[in-house]
C-alpha cells in the first residue's frame, strides 16, 4: 500500500489530520464525557499561548484544565502544570498529578507535524489560532466571534471562544475573532468598527457570515444583524448583556425593554438567531422574562429563532464555557445555522439537542 503524501498529513493544512490531532485517540485512556469534550472542542477555542492537561486515576476518574493567551509557552506549561495539580490532588486523591497533554498546537507522544498557530487576519478581525482555517473559497462560511466586556481594565482579548462554535468549525466555518481594548471597549466605539468591517469578509471570498459573541459581545452581535442584516446569515448570542460591568451587573430594569428592543430591530425574514440563557446569570435578573420575549419574536419571524434555556447545573453568565452546554445544546446551534428553514429549531428549548 502507498503511504499517503506528507502533505495530507499536515494537519496545517490537512482537516483530517488536524482532526486527529485534537482528537479523542490523543487521550489515551481518559474517555470520559467532560474530558473528551474540553480536549476536542473547548481547548481549540483558546488563544496562544495555551496548554492542555489531563490526570487520569485508576477507576477510570479523570481531571483536566486549560489555560489560554500566556506570554509563552514556557509560562504556559508551568502555571498549568501548578494548577492541574491542584485539581489533581484534590478530585482523585493525595498524589496525583498530571500530564501536559498539549502545548499551542503540540500534542504530546502524536506523530507528524504540529498545528502551528493560525495568524490570518481580516481588517481588525484575526483567525481564532487553534481552529482549522479552511480558507475562504472552501469554508462554508466564516464565524465572527465576539467576547464580553468586563470594565476598562479588564482585558478579555485572551478569553477562549466556547466548544460549541468548534463545532462550526468542524462543518467547515472558519473562525475569527473581534478583539478589543478594553480601554476603548464602549458600544459607541466598537459596534461602529464591526459594521464597517463587516463587508471585509464577503471581500474576502466569505460566503455566509455568522455573529456570535458572549455578554457585550452578544449584544452588539444582534445589534450588528439588525443593522446589516443582508450580510449576516445567523446570529449566536451566549448570556447577551450590556447593562453593566463585573462591579455592577445587568440587573438595571431597562435591561429587559432594551432586549425588546434589539428583538425587534431584527427584520421577520433573517438573520437566523440562537440565544443562550442561563439560570442564576447576576447579569441577568430574569432569563425566563427574556426567554419568553425571544419565544415570542420567534412566532413573528420567518426564519429560525430560539431561545436555548439549558436546565441547571448549566449556570451562570458563562454557561456557554460549560462542557455540558456544548454537548447538548451545541447540535441545536449547528442545526439553526445548517440546516433548511424548516428543520431547524423554533421557539423555546431546555432539553438538550440532538441535532433537530
Amino acid at each position: 500500500m502507498l503511504a499517503a503524501p506528507a502533505e495530507a498529513q499536515d494537519p496545517n493544512t490537512d482537516f483530517a489530520a488536524y482532526r486527529a490531532l485534537f482528537s479523542v485517540a490523543s487521550l489515551g485512556p481518559a474517555r470520559g464525557a467532560s474530558t473528551v469534550t474540553g480536549f476536542t472542542l473547548h481547548y481549540r477555542g483558546a488563544v496562544a499561548h495555551a496548554g492542555f492537561a489531563l490526570a487520569s486515576a485508576p477507576d477510570g476518574r479523570s481531571t483536566w484544565r486549560f489555560l489560554s493567551a500566556r506570554p509563552d509557552a514556557a509560562t504556559a506549561q508551568r502555571e498549568l502544570q501548578t494548577a492541574c495539580d491542584a485539581d489533581a490532588a484534590r478530585t482523585l486523591g493525595a498524589g496525583g498529578s498530571c500530564r501536559i497533554l498539549a502545548l499551542d498546537g503540540t500534542v504530546t507522544g502524536h506523530p507528524g507535524p504540529a498545528f502551528r498557530p493560525v495568524e490570518a487576519r481580516i481588517g481588525p478581525f484575526r483567525a481564532a489560532p487553534l481552529m482549522f482555517r479552511h480558507g475562504p473559497s472552501a469554508a462554508a462560511g466564516v464565524v465572527l466571534w465576539s467576547h464580553g466586556y468586563g470594565g476598562p481594565t479588564a482585558d478579555r482579548r485572551g478569553t477562549p471562544i466556547p466548544g460549541a462554535i468548534a463545532m462550526l468549525n468542524d462543518a467547515g466555518w472558519d473562525v475569527v475573532r473581534f478583539d478589543r481594548d478594553p480601554a476603548e471597549d464602549t458600544l459607541a466605539t466598537t459596534l461602529p468598527a464591526m459594521l464597517r468591517a463587516l463587508p471585509l469578509l464577503r471581500e474576502a471570498g466569505y460566503r455566509r457570515i455568522v455573529l456570535a459573541g458572549q455578554s457585550r459581545g452578544g449584544w452588539q452581535s444582534i445589534m450588528a444583524a439588525a443593522e446589516r442584516p443582508e450580510l449576516v446569515h445567523a446570529v449566536l448570542a451566549f448570556a447577551p448583556g450590556s447593562h453593566g460591568e463585573a462591579a455592577r451587573p445587568n440587573n438595571l430594569p431597562a435591561a429587559l425593554e432594551d432586549f425588546r428592543r434589539i428583538l425587534a430591530a431584527l427584520p421577520a425574514d433573517g438573520p437566523r438567531l440562537a440565544v443562550a440563557l442561563f439560570e442564576k446569570d447576576p447579569f441577568d435578573p430574569d432569563p425566563a422574562a427574556r426567554a419568553r420575549l425571544l419565544e415570542e419574536r420567534a412566532a413573528t419571524r420567518r426564519v429560525p429563532t430560539v431561545a436555548l434555556f439549558p436546565d441547571l447545573p448549566v449556570e451562570g453568565h458563562n454557561g456557554a464555557a460549560d462542557w455540558r452546554f456544548t454537548r447538548n445544546q451545541g447540535p441545536c446551534l449547528l442545526t439553526l445555522v445548517q440546516a433548511p428553514e424548516a428543520g431547524a429549531a423554533r421557539g423555546l428549548r431546555r432539553a438538550p439537542c440532538t441535532g433537530g
